[in-house]
């Protein structure tokens, strides 16, 4: 803009310059021999000069007159559109610096330049010879601006610790989480609002240790639970949990030992790590239709849970999941189960029909050790080895039929198995461990002749008669 209006002006002035010359010249008083009269003369000569550039009434010729008014119109139209822009960028730089010191050397008000001499359509000669005049100030430095408005920012989002008569929380901009609970209520309804803003999250350990607390009941605001919410709550008996929740924390009931029922909402995906370890008087429990995945140790000693089926989605159960559930009469099991873990279901001694779907692809050692009420097992086409004490003790396996994709039988795998009165190892199986089937009744069976296995691999010893 300042190039813009510079160039008007010059220009204007070169023009008026160049019609004056021309006009001069065509008047004779450029170019004319110089004369050499008395005073006098020389005198009337400059009076006849200056009459003949006015006309009557006074004033220039009108071509004269044309260009002196066409350049003051073009300077003023250049200077207000110079002092319009002006006070836009000063407006602009207003707003993005309020409340800030003004630089010094940078301009005073939107009509006002840096001398301190207002804008009237004169020019202020001395900025001719700044040449810095119309530059920005170089001690404003828009990156520094710019980090102190994001620092600002940051500053006024950041969430605030607070406390009341019964929690710690944190208040966000648009949401709470509770950090821990300091009252002393026996039934509590968690609020579903504080500092009107929505509760959406309890943290980690936040009711842990609880001595007085009974009953809880958690608002539908609430999304997510961390870990170790209750653990160690002695006197716990119930928790209502939202059909919003969709996360559930490691330990969040682990060693609530009087806790009697809960209801795993639809959303939850997985019971994480020793969720209800060692609720010993955990009955009544409802499962997620959702849920895939039941970590270590989830329903640890769990030994009066009454649970009958397993969530039809399930996928995956881990080590020692349902060790000790000896009351967990399981009638039904998903389709698409693929992982058992080691031990994840030793001593359910409830357990009475055993079917693994052809998803199976890995079981853990002692997976069903000591489920002594088993009588049917069925291993349908999938999984490839039975591991090591995989069902032993479970004396009331009366058949087992192994598919054809089993290769291996670890040691001890069916030790103890006094019911087991027929057993049919396929072609495929190469492997049979020690003490694989000690202990049971069974008195033929067949394997390939290429099959390794020990000597007390059975419970009598393996003749020619006895390959295929």
């Amino acid at each position: 803009m300042e190039k813009l209006f510079w160039g008007m002006v010059g220009g204007c002035t070169a023009a008026f310059v160049i019609l004056l010359c021309m006009y001069l010249n065509k008047a004779g008083i450029i170019g004319a021999e110089p004369e050499t009269a008395t005073t006098e003369v020389v005198s009337e000569t400059e009076t006849d000069t200056e009459e003949g550039l006015l006309a009557d009434n006074g004033e220039f010729p009108s071509e004269i007159q044309s260009m002196i008014e066409d350049a003051q119109n073009n300077y003023a139209e250049a200077m207000k559109v110079f002092e319009e822009e002006s006070a836009e960028a000063a407006s602009r730089e207003a707003a993005e610096n309020a409340g800030k010191k003004p630089v010094t050397g940078s301009t005073t008000t939107p009509s006002t330049f840096g001398n301190g001499q207002k804008t009237n359509g004169s020019v202020d000669g001395n900025r001719n010879d700044d040449h810095e005049f119309f530059l920005e100030n170089p001690s404003e430095e828009v990156p520094e601006e710019t980090s102190e408005v994001e620092e600002s920012s940051t500053t006024e989002a950041k969430p605030e610790e607070k406390k009341n008569s019964e929690y710690e929380y944190t208040l966000y901009p648009d949401h709470v989480t509770i950090k821990k609970y300091v009252g002393t209520s026996s039934t509590l309804d968690i609020p579903d609002m504080i500092d009107d803003q929505p509760v959406t999250e309890i943290r980690d350990s936040a009711f842990a240790s609880s001595k007085t607390l009974v009953r809880v009941y958690i608002p539908e605001s609430v999304t997510k639970l961390g870990k170790n919410v209750f653990k160690s709550s002695e006197l716990l008996v119930d928790v209502s949990l939202p059909d919003s929740l969709t996360e559930m924390g490691e330990g969040i009931f682990d060693g609530c030992s009087k806790l009697a029922r809960i209801t795993v909402p639809d959303g939850v995906t997985s019971i994480g790590k020793k969720a209800f370890n060692e609720c010993e008087n955990l009955r009544a429990v409802t499962l997620s239709s959702d849920i895939e995945t039941i970590e270590e140790q989830a329903f640890n000693n769990c030994a009066r849970m009454e649970l009958k089926k397993l969530p039809s989605s399930l996928k995956r159960v881990g080590k020692e999941a349902f060790t000790g559930c000896a009351a967990m009469a399981l009638t039904k099991w998903p389709s698409e189960l693929e992982v058992i873990g080691e031990s994840a279901f030793e001593g359910c001694t409830a357990i009475t029909d055993v079917k693994l779907p052809s998803t199976m692809r890995t079981m853990g050692e002692s997976a069903f050790m000591g489920c002594t009420g088993i009588q049917t097992l069925e291993i349908k086409s999938g999984i490839e080895a039975i591991p090591e004490a995989a069902f032993a003790g479970c004396a009331g396996i009366t058949e087992v039929i192994f598919p054809k994709s089993i290769i291996s039988i670890g040691d001890g795998a069916f030790t103890g198995c006094k019911a087991l009165a027929s057993v049919s190892i396929p072609k495929n199986t190469l492997s049979i461990g020690a003490s694989a089937f000690a202990d049971c009744t069974f008195t033929e069976v067949t394997i390939n002749s290429k099959c390794s296995y020990q000597t007390n691999s059975f419970p009598f010893a393996i003749t020619d008669e006895n390959y295929y």
